[in-house]
C-alpha cells in the first residue's frame, strides 16, 4: 500500500465567499481520495471554519488581524490605530513562531490557495516536493500588484499555477508568458448533489411574503468586485420603468453599511432586502425567479454554478469565465458591464416568463459538473494518479 499523499493548503481566512466554499470542497475531495490533508489559515475565526471537514488538520498562524481606521480625525481614531498596530505586530510575531513547526515536516504538495496570497509561506517555511498556486480571478484584476510581485519573486519555485477557468489561464499567460508552461486549468469543484440536497431540505424562504417576482443575488458585500451600488441603481430604474420585483441579497461583507445607505437614499428599503449570511442558501435559489450576478470580475463564478445546478435562469455581466459557464440565450443571459445593458437584460427576464423557463431548462456544461474528473486531474498533477476515480472503482 502506498503512503497517502501529504498535502498542505495555505489560505488567508475562511470567511464567506465562493473561493472559500470551493476550498472547503477541495479539502473534502482530497480527503475522500485518501490524502493526509493539512489546512494552514493565516488568521483564525472565519465564518466558515465550522464547516471544515473533520479529517483535515487545521493550524492558525495568527489569532487576529490588526484593524486600522481608514483616516485619523480624533484621539479615538489615533487610539484605535495604536491598538491595531499592536495587534498587527503581535500577529507577525505569532506567525513567525508558529511557522517554525513546518520546517521539520515534509509534504508531498504545498498549495497557496489564492493568487493574491504570498507563496512565501509554502516556499520558505514548508518542505514540499511540489508547490502550486491557485489562480481564481482574471490576472488583469490585480489592482494592488500582488500577483505581479508574487510571480517575480517566487515563480521559479512554483511547479504549477492552477487556473479555475480557461479565461483565467489565458489572462495569466497573456500577462506573464514566463509561466505559460506551468499554467493548467482545473475547474472549481461544485458538488452538485449537496446543492440539490440543500435545496430539498429547506422550506420556501419566501412563503410568508406577498406574491411577486423575486430576483436573487448571492455575494460577498464588497463594492470593488460585486458592484453593489450598481445593483441598487438597476433595481430603482426598473421599478421606475413599471417593472415590479423584489431583490433579495444573501451575504455579508465589509461594505454592508455602504449598501444599506444606498438602499435608504434611493428609497427602496421595502423591495431591496439584505438577508445577511445564510448557512443553506439553496432553498432561496430554488424559489427565486431570476438569479442575478453583476460582478465586475470573477474567475469561475460559484453563484452561477449553484444557480445552474438548481436549474434557475441566470443573468450575468461579462467577466472572466462566464462564457465557459453560460451560452447566452441558451442557459442564461450575458450582458455587458454597463447599467443600460444590465437594465435591458434584466427587464427582458422580468417581462418574459417563457424566456425564464427556457433558460432554466438550458442545461450546463458537463465538464463543469464532473467533480471526479477535476480531482483526477489534480491527483495527476500532484504526481499520484493511483487514486483516480477510474482506478479506485
Amino acid at each position: 500500500m502506498p503512503l497517502p499523499l501529504k498535502i498542505l493548503l495555505h489560505y488567508p481566512v475562511l470567511n464567506s465567499g465562493g473561493a472559500e466554499r470551493s476550498t472547503l470542497r477541495l479539502l473534502s475531495a482530497l480527503a475522500d481520495r485518501g490524502c493526509d490533508v493539512h489546512l494552514v489559515l493565516s488568521v483564525g475565526g472565519g465564518q466558515l471554519e465550522s464547516e471544515i471537514d473533520s479529517r483535515v488538520t487545521v493550524y492558525h498562524l495568527r489569532d487576529t488581524v490588526g484593524n486600522f481606521p481608514a483616516e485619523i480625525h480624533s484621539i479615538r481614531d489615533a487610539w484605535r490605530f495604536a491598538i491595531g498596530a499592536i495587534q498587527w505586530g503581535w500577529g507577525r510575531v505569532q506567525q513567525a513562531w508558529r511557522s517554525r513547526r513546518f520546517a521539520a515536516v515534509s509534504f508531498d504538495v504545498a498549495i497557496a490557495g489564492l493568487h493574491g496570497l504570498s507563496p512565501g509561506f509554502i516556499c520558505e517555511r514548508v518542505q514540499a516536493r511540489r508547490r502550486f498556486v491557485m489562480v481564481r480571478n482574471d490576472a488583469a484584476d490585480d489592482r494592488l500588484g500582488k500577483l505581479a510581485r508574487n510571480i517575480v519573486r517566487y515563480q521559479d519555485r512554483i511547479d504549477a499555477y492552477i487556473c479555475v477557468s480557461q479565461s483565467v489561464l489565458d489572462s495569466l499567460v497573456a500577462l506573464y508568458p514566463e509561466v505559460a508552461r506551468k499554467a493548467v486549468r482545473v475547474y472549481n469543484l461544485i458538488d452538485p448533489e449537496s446543492m440539490r440536497k440543500g435545496a430539498a431540505v429547506g422550506a420556501d424562504p419566501f412563503a410568508q411574503e406577498p406574491p411577486g417576482l423575486r430576483v436573487l443575488t448571492v455575494c460577498r458585500l464588497q463594492e470593488s468586485q460585486k458592484a453593489l451600488l450598481r445593483m441598487v441603481e438597476v433595481h430603482q430604474r426598473l421599478l421606475d420603468a413599471g417593472l415590479p420585483h423584489v431583490w433579495h441579497v444573501l451575504g455579508d461583507g465589509p461594505d454592508r453599511a455602504m449598501l444599506e445607505s444606498a438602499i435608504e437614499k434611493r428609497g427602496v428599503s421595502e423591495s431591496f432586502r439584505l438577508h445577511g449570511s445564510i448557512g443553506n442558501p439553496f432553498p432561496y435559489y430554488k424559489h427565486a425567479d431570476i438569479c442575478a450576478v453583476f460582478s465586475r470580475y470573477e474567475g469561475l463564478c460559484g453563484v452561477v454554478n449553484e444557480a445552474r445546478v438548481l436549474e434557475r435562469p441566470v443573468i450575468a455581466t461579462r467577466f472572466a469565465g462566464i462564457e465557459e459557464q453560460i451560452d447566452s440565450g441558451v442557459n442564461g443571459l450575458i450582458v455587458e458591464q454597463d447599467v443600460d445593458a444590465i437594465c435591458a437584460g434584466l427587464a427582458s427576464l422580468i417581462r418574459d416568463a417563457g424566456l425564464r423557463e427556457r433558460l432554466a431548462r438550458g442545461g450546463y456544461p458537463r465538464e463543469l459538473l464532473d467533480d471526479q474528473a477535476k480531482v483526477d486531474a489534480l491527483m495527476q498533477l500532484m504526481g499520484d494518479d493511483s487514486r483516480s476515480s477510474t482506478s479506485s472503482t
